[in-house]
């Protein structure tokens, strides 16, 4: 059977090798971001076969454009089957009483009123498909803190909790739900972050791979892998689960 997913954040570079993963596959995408002339050049550029995926784009933090493209898919490909919940912004890196206030809805509202929108819309869908998956994309800063990054933060505790609650209102529909939470990882997005730290790019670059025990980031494609093995390969029973992907940094 051909399965349908959608992807948020598709023209990012998590999203990007998600899609070549995907290209290889039996598998039709609805692909989403903000840049859509991005993410129609991705699919072009990894070889999708004909027909086989469609770029939108779309603010994913608004809930007409939501609804509208989780429609789309329906209508395109006749189901959906799974959601994988990539897209994602940085906030700004600075003390909480000098945060923006405009930067921290923003930013809440891509990370995580994202991930609560296209569960809202993609249920009914995923379970009269006979079950599915939804993967969202946490980080390290999900399950712990973080100085000077608290708008960050807040938005990745929150989809571990949209997560969990979802996945336990959803078992008995075989839908299922989990958190990929990556820890540092090679993208523009972490470079951007290390740009805005204290002290300049190299130095928190060097401070941070020196406390991951593998003294090394990850690279886009681990967290892509992972996030598509949970969403269309791993065991069923696998559900309201965040699995880490840091090089041991939440191990200690």
């Amino acid at each position: 059977m051909t399965r349908t997913v959608l992807i948020t954040g598709a023209a990012g570079g998590m999203g990007l090798e998600a899609l070549r993963i995907l290209a290889r596959r039996d598998v039709n995408v609805v692909c989403v971001d903000l840049d859509r002339s991005g993410v129609a050049q991705a699919i072009e550029d990894v070889g999708f076969h004909e027909g086989r995926a469609v770029a939108v784009g779309a603010d994913v933090s608004d809930d007409n454009a939501v609804r509208a493209y989780v429609a789309l898919a329906v209508e395109m490909f006749g189901a959906l089957h799974g959601v994988f919940n990539i897209a994602g912004i940085e906030g700004d890196v600075v003390p909480i009483t000098e945060a923006s206030v405009e930067n921290f809805d923003r930013v809440m509202g891509v990370n995580a009123r994202s991930v609560f929108l296209n569960m809202k819309y993609a249920t009914p869908h995923l379970v009269a498909a006979g079950g599915g998956s939804v993967v969202s994309t946490g980080s390290y800063l999900a399950t712990r803190g973080y100085p000077l990054c608290a708008s960050y933060g807040a938005s990745k505790h929150a989809v571990v909790g949209i997560t969990k609650s979802f996945a336990l209102e959803v078992a008995k529909q075989n839908v299922r739900a989990n958190v990929v939470a990556p820890g540092a990882t090679d993208t523009r997005m972490m470079r951007a972050t290390f740009e805005a730290f204290p002290g300049g790019a190299a130095a928190a670059e060097a401070g941070l791979i020196a406390a991951i025990p593998q003294h090394r980031m990850a690279n886009p494609a681990e967290i892509a892998t992972t996030g598509i093995w949970l969403l269309l390969d791993a065991p069923s029973h696998i559900t309201g689960q965040v699995l880490r992907i840091d090089g041991g940094l939440s191990a200690a």
